[in-house]
């Protein structure tokens, strides 16, 4: 677009230059115009102009929160030069900032109102998208959402989907939820720890030992974009969550 936009600039000085009528040099300023304000990258490109979609998630979208309600928040006290002095340091627990149960039986009946479900709160764990060992916000309503242990097809608490786990531990019956979630949340922190010297690693490790460093925003974008996408990577003969 640029090489056409400079050619006519070109030829109008030329134009401009020479002894044109008026109204052949006005009609090219208007050809000039008329290019310069509707040519859009996408068509150019073969696009259809317009907006792109976003990537399609690795799971069914029951699985993953409203991003409207619940996009996610960090902990602003946590950042990339600091985590070896908290999450990352072997000293440090997320008792330090998990919020009163006061506050966060509010936000789960909250939450659960706005979400409209109506079941038992037992069969929801409220979680942190953002979990608070990879500086998610402690209490922000944006980062807790009711994500359940089974899925609307099978309520379950958390001691019946991990006995479900245990004695069917490939069944794919139902779907992944909170205890699954809580599987990359640790895996995820120690790909953000992995470099830290003398880091603090989850109990996950043996299992799924971390093989690459991520940095602390891209641990969070993760598990605000497509945490299951990672829980498939680690089922996958540990494949690296990046």
């Amino acid at each position: 677009m640029d090489d056409i936009l400079n050619y006519l600039t070109y030829k109008l000085i030329r134009l401009k230059s020479a002894a044109v009528r008026p109204a052949t040099l006005s009609a090219c300023l208007v050809l000039c115009f008329f290019l310069a304000t509707t040519f859009d990258p996408l068509r150019s490109s073969g696009g259809t102009g317009q907006p792109r979609t976003p990537r399609p998630k690795a799971g069914p979208a029951e699985i993953y929160p409203d991003s409207s309600q619940t996009p996610g928040a960090v902990n602003p006290d946590i950042t990339q030069d600091n985590i070896a002095d908290n999450i990352c340091n072997k000293k440090w627990t997320t008792g330090e900032v998990r919020p009163s149960t006061n506050v966060t039986n509010r936000i789960k009946t909250q939450t659960m109102k706005s979400y409209g479900f109506t079941d038992a709160p037992t069969h929801y764990e409220l979680d942190h998208l953002i979990s608070l060992q990879n500086g998610g916000c402690p209490d922000c309503v944006t980062n807790l959402w009711p994500e359940a242990y089974g899925d609307l097809a099978h309520p379950m608490t958390q001691n019946e989907r991990a006995a479900f786990q245990k004695e069917n531990p490939d069944s794919g019956e139902i779907l992944p939820g909170a205890l699954q979630k809580d599987m990359v949340e640790s895996h995820v922190h120690d790909e953000i720890c992995f470099d830290v010297p003398d880091t603090k690693m989850s109990s996950l490790q043996k299992k799924f030992p971390p093989t690459v460093s991520v940095s602390l925003k891209r641990g969070q974008e993760i598990l605000t974009t497509d945490w299951y996408a990672c829980y498939v990577n680690m089922m996958d003969n540990n494949k690296p969550c990046e």
